[in-house]
């Protein structure tokens, strides 16, 4: 439940709402509200498959059991670059609120650099000791930034002014799909619980129950401080501010409520990077061992029996992307690898949703025969919110993805050919 909880409510949320604003207006929470509703269905999916399917690997194992070799394949490189790469966003965020609190600090793109390396590299540390060790830290950082959160939304309620929500589609209903698109940054997590389930005691229960705890929170943090911040802060305001929920606590509560959440935005953004280090080791592993992706990744450390070689890898990655630092500002950076996170955070989740269809009838013994067809609706329904979602994301966000997936492509050919080799 942490673990999704803390790779939820991270960077998007602190980040997102002044983008919406400027995308969309108050139009933003009926995106919240229509997002909230199509994870909830794709989070039921990922929930029934963990339970069926305990295996590292998440989305990779369910849509590999279902369709074969070459889809698992495309699952799981598209599923590890949205990690990887998202992972130099989601570091490039954290150091964007700690310049909050030093001028020296904000003025050295190395000190920035340095930081960002420690920080990459100590959460793989972390997280190639045990999975055990990242999970406390997980809840402690998740209860240090939901409660304070909550509790700040809940008190700022009540300064919501009516005139803020008008107009309310200021860019018109044509805004809503990519306004959608933009939110899924904000749940892409949800499938995090499957992801390490070889490390999960008590996984087949554990799995399904931590996926949709950690939706449910996650969504009503986002749903109140979405209502909060767009209900206290004119649009125009809203969109030119880069800390959104600063912005709008200062304006409900006072001056010192802005630095207060600054520090709690570190802590959740610090419980984000650390839930995604640990998935971007642990997505390949599985994949690995079956030879479907390189073979290295699948390799257990002796001691600690953790994909040791992954972890490595999968941190560094955005450990090279943050060279950007020296020729781009730090929102330019965050903007240019979310970017290409998008859409490879998509494709397995449309794949899963299509696996369930077909797994719920080729095993019929693993679903009672009341649960087959509301089964089949509502992974119908989390397929068809996807696709809708992938065409709110727009042209450009599209085309890059669409390479970045196919790119993957030779890799297969060679990862097959050197499998019937051998």
């Amino acid at each position: 439940m942490a673990l999704a909880v803390g790779n939820m409510v991270g960077t998007s949320i602190w980040t997102l709402p002044a983008t919406m604003a400027k995308a969309a207006g108050p139009l933003a929470l009926a995106a919240w509200a229509i997002t909230a509703v199509g994870y909830f269905f794709i989070a039921r999916t990922y929930s029934r498959l963990g339970t069926r399917w305990p295996r590292t690997g998440g989305p990779y194992v369910y849509v590999r059991e279902a369709f074969g070799d070459f889809a698992g394949f495309q699952t799981v490189w598209s599923y590890w670059l949205s990690a990887t790469i998202g992972n130099a966003a989601i570091v490039t965020a954290v150091i964007g609120y700690a310049t909050g609190f030093s001028e020296s600090f904000r003025e050295s793109p190395m000190q920035q650099f340095m930081l960002a390396q420690l920080l990459l590299w100590g959460f793989c540390a972390l997280n190639t000791i045990g999975v055990q060790h990242g999970s406390r830290l997980q809840v402690a950082l998740m209860f240090l930034t939901v409660v304070p959160l909550v509790i700040g939304a809940l008190i700022a309620l009540p300064q919501i002014r009516i005139a803020n929500l008008t107009p309310f589609a200021p860019q018109g209903w044509g805004a809503l799909a990519p306004a959608c698109a933009l939110v899924v940054w904000a749940f892409s997590g949800v499938e995090s619980a499957t992801v390490p389930a070889d490390e999960v005691r008590g996984s087949a229960e554990t799995l399904g129950r931590g996926t949709m705890l950690g939706y449910w929170i996650a969504t009503a943090v986002f749903l109140l401080t979405a209502l909060m911040v767009v209900g206290t802060v004119p649009t125009g305001e809203l969109a030119e501010s880069p800390r959104p929920i600063a912005l709008a606590m200062a304006r409900a509560v006072g001056p010192w409520a802005a630095m207060a959440i600054g520090i709690v935005a570190l802590g959740s953004n610090l419980a984000t990077l650390n839930g995604w280090v640990l998935m971007a080791g642990r997505i390949p592993v599985t994949a690995a061992q079956d030879g479907l992706f390189f073979p290295p990744l699948g390799r257990l450390h002796p001691r600690f029996v953790t994909p040791h070689v992954a972890m490595i890898v999968g941190t560094l990655i955005p450990s090279a992307l943050l060279l950007l630092y020296f020729s781009q500002s730090l929102l330019g950076v965050f903007s240019f690898v979310a970017l290409l996170a998008i859409l490879t955070t998509l494709l397995p989740h449309l794949y899963t949703c299509a696996a369930e269809l077909l797994l719920v009838r080729r095993f019929p013994e693993r679903y009672t025969t009341e649960s087959a067809t509301r089964v089949t609706v509502e992974a119908t329904i989390g397929f068809v919110f996807v696709l809708w979602t992938m065409y709110g994301v727009g042209p450009q966000s599209a085309m890059w993805g669409f390479l970045a997936i196919v790119a993957g492509t030779p890799l297969y050919v060679w990862l097959k050919r050197d499998a019937t080799t051998h």
